[in-house]
C-alpha cells in the first residue's frame, strides 16, 4: 500500500512523497520526469517493497512545484542546484529514518537530470544510480553544441 507523507527539509522546502515497504528496509528513492509526478513509480515501488523482490523501503518525492510539494514563486528557485539540494536532503533524512544508506537512486527524464547532479555533487550518498531516458550531462551538452 502506498503511503502519502510530507518530508520537511532543513532548508525550508517540503516534498510530498509516496512511499511503501518496511520502515527499516534498504532504501530506494525514485525521481519522476516531466510532466509526470511521483505516482508514476507506484507499481515499481510496490514490486520492490515485497520481500520476494528485496523488501526495500521505496520513496518517490514530488519534486518542487509538483502536487503538494513546495512551489516557490521565483523562477530561479527551480534551478538544478536547488533541486539537487532537495534530493540530497531527502536522501539524508530518509537514510536516517530507515537506518540504511541509499541502495539506489532511480530516475527518469527530468528526474534523471537531477539525479546526475546528485551523483556528481554527493557521490557518498548513493551506492547505485539508475537513469532511465536521460543522457549524461556531458553527452547532452556535446550534442547540443553539434
Amino acid at each position: 500500500m502506498i503511503a502519502l507523507t510530507t518530508r520537511s527539509l532543513p532548508h525550508g522546502i517540503d516534498l510530498s512523497c509516496r512511499s511503501c515497504g518496511p520502515a527499516d528496509g534498504r532504501l530506494l528513492v525514485f525521481l519522476h520526469g516531466f510532466p509526470e509526478a511521483a505516482f508514476v513509480w507506484d507499481d515499481v515501488m510496490q514490486h520492490f517493497s515485497q520481500p520476494a523482490h528485496g523488501g526495500y523501503r521505496c520513496v518517490a518525492p514530488n519534486l518542487r512545484g509538483y502536487e503538494h510539494s513546495s512551489a516557490p514563486a521565483e523562477a530561479n528557485a527551480y534551478r538544478a542546484k536547488h533541486l539537487v539540494q532537495d534530493v540530497a536532503a531527502l536522501i539524508k533524512a530518509e537514510s536516517e529514518a530507515t537506518g540504511q544508506p541509499l541502495a539506489a537512486l532511480v530516475a527518469h527524464d527530468w528526474g534523471g537530470a537531477v539525479a546526475w547532479g546528485v551523483a556528481a555533487q554527493h557521490p557518498g550518498l548513493l551506492q547505485r544510480l539508475v537513469i532511465i531516458n536521460s543522457p549524461h550531462p556531458a553527452t547532452f551538452l556535446r550534442e547540443l553544441k553539434h
